[in-house]
């Protein structure tokens, strides 16, 4: 489900389920959503399923099994499909390499089916996979104005520029990675990647850091 239901729910959120989870379709004006993508900038929560692998064979072993190669360093993402033994497509994925781990982003209701088949293919790589689609938010930012959006509320980065890169700042003093996406609505388009725990703002408050994100990039800034 959805990791900021009551902040969803305050905007005015129909809900629709997806692979399994609860998330907004749209907030009662859905030409009004359309027009400020197109024409200035929109966010959305993205609802991706998230596997996380690590272990010193990582990269080997996903680069095995999915059709793009995946990068060696970190700070970089690749696009790529996971095939069946016929070459047949069984679902894409976003893969990022974050260092220690490898992020994988896949479609609602397939994460935790990746990650048990992968599991069952683990001889002796050193690997661990493991689901955690609960630990992150992510939040799209879409349209014309993306860059400046992101440029007015990211702090200790610049906006990335490259294709599938990120970089790693902090948004209302909240650690957050920014990746440059492949503009799905055809516009310019980013995602902010952020943990489930909590963090203590400047008023001395404890709050979801996805709560804190997900208004700062509603009501701070450009």
């Amino acid at each position: 489900m959805t990791v900021i239901e009551g902040q969803q729910d305050d905007l005015g959120a129909t809900w629709t389920e997806v692979g399994g989870r609860r998330i907004p379709d749209h907030y009662g004006r859905p030409e009004r959503a359309h027009g400020a993508v197109r024409n200035v900038v929109g966010v959305t929560e993205m609802p991706y399923g998230v596997v996380v692998v690590r272990g010193d064979d990582r990269v080997e072993y996903v680069d095995n099994v999915v059709s793009n190669r995946v990068p060696a360093d970190d700070g970089e993402g690749v696009y790529a499909l996971l095939l069946d033994p016929q070459g047949g497509v069984e679902l894409d994925l976003y893969v990022y390499n974050a260092g220690e781990q490898l992020l994988l982003f896949v479609p609602p209701g397939e994460a935790e089916p990746l990650a048990e088949e992968w599991r069952e293919k683990v001889f002796i790589q050193d690997v661990e996979i493991e689901v955690a689609s609960d630990g992150f938010a992510v939040f799209g930012v879409h349209g014309p104005k993306a860059t400046e959006k992101i440029a007015s509320v990211l702090n200790g980065a610049s906006s990335p520029e490259r294709h599938l890169s990120f970089v790693r700042g902090r948004m209302a003093e909240v650690g957050v990675t920014v990746v440059r996406t492949d503009a799905p609505t055809g516009e310019e388009g980013f995602e902010v990647v952020c943990t489930t725990g909590t963090t203590v703002n400047e008023t001395g408050i404890e709050r979801e850091n996805a709560e804190l994100v997900f208004d700062t990039l509603l009501n701070q800034g450009l």
